[in-house]
């Protein structure tokens, strides 16, 4: 286990988050705990005794791991959810006294979606195999970070996303395979390859395939502030 953190924290080294420093803990269960030591130009890892000051937590199963470590998974699936209240099978947790905001998110943002990857540059595998059920459609999170979030969308017959919720950024969904409706504001939009539709912050929007068996596929971009 030491030895694949540290292939993965030389990788991370190439693409360390700038001025963004600190220390990751890891728990991963029935195998033990890491500290990730992040500088400017240096990452580090070693096996700790639960006695090192760390910046954010991370604890996940040695399953999850795998999925990781195989490319099965990004670090921002494993640890997506629609609310932080959610479990996930990647969990995170800050000091007590320390809020999950400024900084503090934006090294976990960049932490999950560049260290876990057995690839430099970073790779993203898309599909519905790479993907977890969030926000009522199988997504898999490219790249969050300051003012702008990016995924991938699968969606079946049944499932719709996004169903009574608003949001307080600009999206824009492009279809990349299948057909069905995007409904913003209660105005419906047909849904095919090569079209994308933008929603304006603040107005309802769901997203949901036409029924005829193929998977709607969707890469889903929201951006400006608070993204």
């Amino acid at each position: 286990m030491l030895g694949e953190l540290k292939r993965m924290a030389e990788g991370y080294r190439k693409q360390t988050p700038g001025d963004w420093t600190g220390t990751v803990r890891l728990r991963i269960e029935e195998n033990g705990e890491y500290a990730v030591s992040i500088e400017e130009t240096a990452v580090s890892v070693e096996e700790t005794d639960g006695n090192v000051a760390w910046t954010v937590g991370l604890e996940l199963s040695e399953e999850t791991f795998e999925k990781l470590s195989s490319g099965e998974w990004n670090g921002l699936t494993a640890a997506g959810r629609e609310s932080m209240s959610d479990p996930a099978p990647l969990d995170f947790e800050v000091p007590d006294g320390v809020e999950l905001k400024g900084e503090t998110l934006q090294l976990l943002y960049h932490f999950l979606t560049h260290f876990f990857t057995r690839e430099y540059p970073t790779v993203t595998r898309l599909g519905r195999e790479h993907s977890r059920v969030v926000h009522g459609g199988n997504a898999v999170p490219v790249a969050y970070g300051p003012g702008v979030r990016y995924a991938y969308y699968t969606i079946r017959d049944g499932e719709r996303i996004n169903e009574d919720e608003t949001d307080p950024w600009n999206q824009v969904f492009t279809v990349v395979a299948g057909t069905g409706t995007a409904t913003i504001d209660g105005e419906p939009v047909p849904l095919e390859p090569n079209v994308s539709v933008h929603v304006p912050p603040g107005v309802e929007h769901v997203v949901e395939p036409n029924g005829d068996g193929d998977d709607l596929e969707l890469l889903w971009l929201a951006y400006g502030e608070g993204a």
